[in-house]
């Protein structure tokens, strides 16, 4: 039996292109990296890099039930979403574990931790407003902090 191919002009196939925020994806690998290798030099095995890099979007649970439009996270999970997406949390937690004060453990999660934050900021994820859609620089730099509504002329539909 022989493959027959055939193309159709009338329905062109739409290309995904890199956008600026894309370049934030690299960041965010290299530390994931460095996790790896950190958790290895201390024979953690995987479980700190499993642990904080799902962990943080497990809050979008509290969400489950609750109406939300397209791209906006359910408000009952914001608060929750929102501590676990910042930085300062993570890089803090690395400070302490890079100064001896506590273990390499918690080194390693708060890479994953933060590995994960920026891969998020890649992928045109991040901090969410009070009502639950982007809010910051990821949502200005991929055009996506304002509801549905308001990119379609403000009109309802």
């Amino acid at each position: 039996m022989t493959a027959v191919s055939t193309t159709s002009a009338a329905a062109p196939v739409a290309r995904r292109r890199l956008k600026a925020r894309h370049a934030i994806l690299v960041p965010g690998l290299a530390i994931a990296i460095y996790a790896n290798s950190v958790s290895s030099q201390h024979g953690l095995g995987l479980l700190p890099l499993l642990l904080f890099g799902i962990l943080p979007h497990l809050t979008v649970l509290y969400g489950l039930g609750q109406r939300h439009g397209r791209r906006q996270l359910a408000p009952r999970a914001v608060p929750a979403f929102n501590a676990m997406h910042h930085p300062l949390v993570p890089l803090a937690l690395a400070a302490l574990a890079a100064t001896g004060l506590i273990g390499p453990f918690w080194l390693v999660g708060a890479l994953a931790w933060l590995s994960h934050i920026v891969v998020d900021w890649a992928l045109g994820d991040g901090m969410r407003g009070t009502d639950g859609f982007l809010l910051g620089p990821v949502a200005r730099l991929i055009g996506a902090g304002m509801p549905a509504r308001a990119h379609r002329g403000g009109g309802d539909q």
